[in-house]
């Protein structure tokens, strides 16, 4: 390798490790704000000046702020939800439902405030997603309503433990969740 290709390398390498350093501190300073305000009330600007990047350097990373959240919710929901068709209710949550205690603010900041429903919707909708890619049409049901039921029924599960203290653990919430979907697509005679 030439002295000018190990020098391009060299460059390129620290724009690609500034570019990572900018989205990381992008990513963190929503994570931060979220802990002190609603979604709603936050501002581009104020997460480019959290993050100490100018608005430019924003944009070149995320095309909004609700582009930024979905990318987000999409990680967490990634790293915290087990889908498969082999499990009870076609996910496992508990590790979400961990999250969420660890962090009760952040799913309060995201969920009350004016920009809520819009939050939740979009959350649902990265879950329906991955829960409808799992699903075939050897169901009954149509596989697009299959999956929007589970995952607006995580959420509703969701929001009744925060709003009730969260008192169960995240093992015993996920075995309700489970129960509550494996019921509701148990054939039963009426």
């Amino acid at each position: 390798m030439s002295d000018i290709e190990q020098k391009s390398a060299s460059v390129q390498e620290h724009v690609d490790l500034r570019s990572r350093r900018s989205r990381h501190d992008i990513n963190a300073a929503l994570a931060t704000l979220l802990l002190r305000r609603s979604y709603d009330a936050i501002r581009v600007s104020d997460i480019a000046k959290k993050a100490a990047v100018g608005r430019g350097t924003f944009y070149a990373h995320f095309d909004s702020k609700d582009e930024l959240l979905r990318t987000q919710l999409e990680g967490v929901l990634e790293r915290h939800i087990l889908v498969s068709t082999e499990l009870p209710g076609l996910l496992d949550a508990t590790s979400l439902f961990a999250h969420l205690r660890e962090v009760p603010q952040m799913y309060s900041a995201l969920m009350n405030g004016a920009g809520g429903p819009a939050v939740s919707r979009m959350a649902q909708e990265i879950l329906e997603r991955r829960i409808n890619a799992i699903l075939d049409a050897r169901e009954e049901l149509p596989a697009s309503l299959h999956g929007r039921f589970i995952s607006a029924s995580l959420f509703t599960v969701l929001a009744w433990w925060s709003e009730n203290g969260m008192l169960q653990t995240p093992a015993e919430m996920q075995s309700i969740f489970a129960e509550l979907c494996t019921t509701a697509f148990t054939k039963k005679a009426l």
